[in-house]
Parts: structure tokens; sequence; C-alpha cells
């Protein structure tokens, strides 16, 4: 990497955007009760720190019991805005390198 774009990166503020962006439109749009699939395993697993079926999501199962914790809305709709913030975060990570890679051309 030459000098000239030693420290340079993406702007922060489109990466908050992108982030905040997608997370906000998730909230909007997230499933106030039980999805299909595994969700309702994992919000149970979450529920009482069990172990969903293998390989259990032990990261994902305990960051579920916290926001369990927070007294709004119901419990599956918690867990849902939870997994919306990961989708979030990942959108603003990609944003962030899709950036930076622009910026080192």
């Amino acid at each position: 990497m030459d000098s000239k774009h030693q420290g340079t990166g993406p702007p922060s503020g489109t990466v908050a955007a992108v982030t905040l962006s997608s997370w906000a439109l998730y909230a909007y749009t997230a499933l106030p009760t039980l999805p299909f699939g595994d969700g309702p395993e994992l919000i149970a697993a979450a529920a009482c720190l069990g172990v969903a079926h293998p390989p259990g999501y032990p990261l994902y199962t305990l960051l579920g019991w916290v926001a369990l914790q927070v007294p709004a809305g119901e419990p599956a709709w918690r867990v849902n805005l939870l997994s919306g913030l990961f989708a979030a975060l990942a959108c603003g990570a990609a944003a962030w390198l899709v950036l930076r890679r622009r910026s080192l051309r």
C-alpha cells in the first residue's frame, strides 16, 4: 500500500447510514410472532438458555437471552429484532468493504 492511501478508509458516516437504514427497515418489517423453520426452536432455546439442535448456536442463544430480558414487545419480536441487528451489521460490514476497496483504487 502506498503512502497516499495510508490512513484513509471508507467514510464512517456512509457505513453508519447503511447500517442504521438497513436495521430500521428490518425493524419496520420484523415478524412480531414466531417465524417458520428453525426460528421457534432458537427462540425457545434462548428463553431457557437451552441447546437448539446441533451445532447449538451458543453465542446466538446467549445474545437472544439478553434480548429477551428487555421488557418491550413480544419475546419472538425481540429475538427477531436481534437477528435484524446482526443482518444490519453485516450490511454495514459489506458497505465498509466495498467502500474501502473503492478508496484503494
